[in-house]
């Protein structure tokens, strides 16, 4: 079973007048000569020009202006101009507008009412609101340059299709790192990964959670990710359960040095493979805790209250509470009411650590706290 949990997973502000006297210094300052110096080059003002507009004008540092200069040239302040102002006009902050010049400047060559507000104009159709819009786009300018009739909108018809309403999409595209699942083709990109869910059964309902929660799980090699599926399938998920995905989600971000070292801790605490596995099924999510986290919390409670790992592996999320802020304080407050026969030990540790905060005052510590005032000031101690 090891081998199938290993196979298939990858191991994957502006600057100030100085400026402009250290541009002019390097001119004053050249030898003497009776030769007249040779005409300048027209890219070599062009140059200066742009990096000095850049500084000026943009709120580029000059080292990020002089690495901009290099994608983009103008001599002329007109073109930027429109732009700086139509962003202006739009919600845009000098910060937001700094990040698109240095990360797109060939934007500031555009043509605004063309080729910019109609790309504003479709994600506010779309459900984005105007801080959300310049938000998004100044975090990844790459859609000022796409296509929107050949690129933008072609691919969101795609994402539709597959979530069904603009209000799914919109959230897919906000939670999407850098929003990569719109400056691909996806119908390519996705596709076929989403074909691949189809052929294991999962369910369309399935195959929209995993598009709409973790698109950067469908990023991964078609072979691959057919393995990583056929790996989630054969430990015994139910493709109809949300569950499927949230596998497919935690282990394609998983390098195999990581789960190795995962599965040797569960190990060496006694766990067999069965009850890995099984572990895994009910809550997928504990094996993607941190290496350090796993440790304590089987140190505490195995070692501590010596519980077996199938008592565990029955409750799997409790391996991802926090041991300081939650399990050891709610554990001290139990053992409090034990040792005071306020409470009976049939009391279920497992479902104690599983209350809301609130269902935890009111069932322990409020009630609890006329008859034993020490047990509030210990909680809230957090020991």
């Amino acid at each position: 079973m090891f081998s199938l949990l290993r196979r298939g997973f990858s191991s994957e502000n502006r600057a100030t007048t100085q400026f402009h006297f250290l541009l002019l210094q390097t001119q004053f300052l050249k030898p003497i000569s009776t030769t007249p110096p040779p005409p300048q080059n027209p890219s070599d003002q062009s140059s200066s020009f742009t990096v000095s507009y850049l500084v000026n004008s943009c709120g580029l540092s000059p080292e990020s202006a002089l690495s901009a200069s290099k994608k983009v040239h103008f001599i002329s302040p007109t073109k930027p101009d429109l732009v700086l102002h139509f962003f202006r006009n739009h919600g845009f902050s000098n910060t937001q507008i700094a990040n698109i010049a240095s990360k797109r400047p060939s934007i500031l060559l555009a043509k605004p009412h063309q080729t910019l507000l109609p790309k504003l104009d479709y994600f506010k159709e779309i459900g984005f609101s105007g801080p959300e819009i310049t938000h998004f786009l100044s975090k990844d300018p790459t859609f000022l340059i796409r296509s929107l009739e050949r690129q933008i909108k072609p691919y969101y018809e795609y994402l539709k299709s597959l979530l069904g309403t603009d209000k799914k999409v919109a959230s897919a595209i906000k939670s999407s790192c850098s929003s990569w699942i719109l400056r691909f083709d996806i119908q390519r990109v996705i596709g076929r990964k989403v074909e691949i869910l189809r052929k294991y059964g999962v369910s369309e309902a399935n195959v929209a959670k995993l598009v709409m929660d973790s698109p950067s799980s469908l990023s991964k090699n078609d072979d691959r990710f057919d393995d990583l599926v056929r790996n989630v399938s054969e430990m015994g998920f139910d493709p109809s359960s949300p569950l499927f995905v949230n596998a497919v989600d935690v282990f394609s971000g998983m390098k195999r040095n990581t789960l190795d070292a995962k599965l040797h801790t569960f190990k060496s605490y006694g766990w067999s493979e069965d009850e890995i596995v099984s572990a895994i099924r009910i809550h997928p999510t504990c094996i993607s805790i941190s290496e350090e986290k796993l440790k304590n919390a089987l140190e505490f409670f195995m070692n501590k209250l010596k519980w077996k790992p199938l008592q565990l592996a029955k409750c799997p999320v409790l391996l991802g509470l926090s041991l300081q802020e939650r399990i050891i304080p709610r554990w001290m407050i139990i053992q409090c009411l034990l040792s005071k026969c306020l409470i009976k030990d049939t009391v279920s540790l497992r479902a104690v650590l599983k209350l809301s905060e609130a269902q935890f005052f009111t069932r322990f510590l409020n009630k609890y706290e006329s008859k034993a005032p020490e047990i509030l000031k210990l909680y809230r101690g957090k020991l």
